[in-house]
């Protein structure tokens, strides 16, 4: 079943179907919400839970004329904004589940490279935190989640320009940062 007969079945109460859904969406939810809240994992499984309930409580609002998963990303994105807006976009704090998710260190590296990562992943959560939630969604999906520009757009609910516009100025706050640099990225 996919995403979209699976909302259509939520939006009519079934549980069962909404347990599946949030068994299978929840963790790709919190990644992303990680993403946009600059790696505050603890948050982020919060933001994910709370859209999960939004959609619950919601889904017979998906109206099935986009993609049921920018539908839902969206939701998240929205309560992303909301944690932060509640927040006043509090520079990002440091911890290890945010060092865990943003080093992803290979577990056979040598305790000289699992420094290394460990300290770029305190730089990229530095940096991230520099930039708008805007920003921060467009670089989280193109360079983590790895999609492509049209499915950008569609998640974020704008046009793919605005979408390249968004990277663009992303990269250059990253550059003049001299977080690129530091990072050892070439953008």
């Amino acid at each position: 079943m996919n995403l979209e007969q699976q909302l259509h079945r939520v939006s009519r109460g079934d549980r069962d179907v909404f347990s599946a859904l949030y068994r299978e969406w929840q963790p790709r939810l919190a990644r992303f919400a990680t993403g946009l809240l600059g790696g505050d994992s603890d948050a982020a499984c919060d933001v994910a839970d709370e859209a999960l309930i939004a959609v619950w409580q919601q889904a017979g609002r998906f109206s099935g004329s986009g993609s049921a998963e920018g539908w839902l990303r969206r939701i998240v994105r929205n309560k992303a904004v909301d944690w932060l807006r509640a927040r006043r976009e509090v520079p990002l704090g440091s911890g290890d589940a945010a060092d865990s998710l943003l080093a992803q260190t290979d577990t056979s590296a040598s305790p000289e490279d699992a420094a290394i990562a460990a300290s770029r992943s305190r730089l990229l959560r530095r940096a991230l935190g520099e930039l708008s939630v805007e920003h921060r969604e467009a670089v989280w999906l193109a360079y983590f989640e790895e999609l492509p520009l049209a499915r950008i757009a569609e998640i974020a609910g704008c046009p793919e320009n605005t979408v390249k516009t968004r990277l663009f100025h992303a990269r250059r706050i990253l550059r003049d940062s001299g977080m690129i640099e530091a990072l050892g990225a070439n953008a």
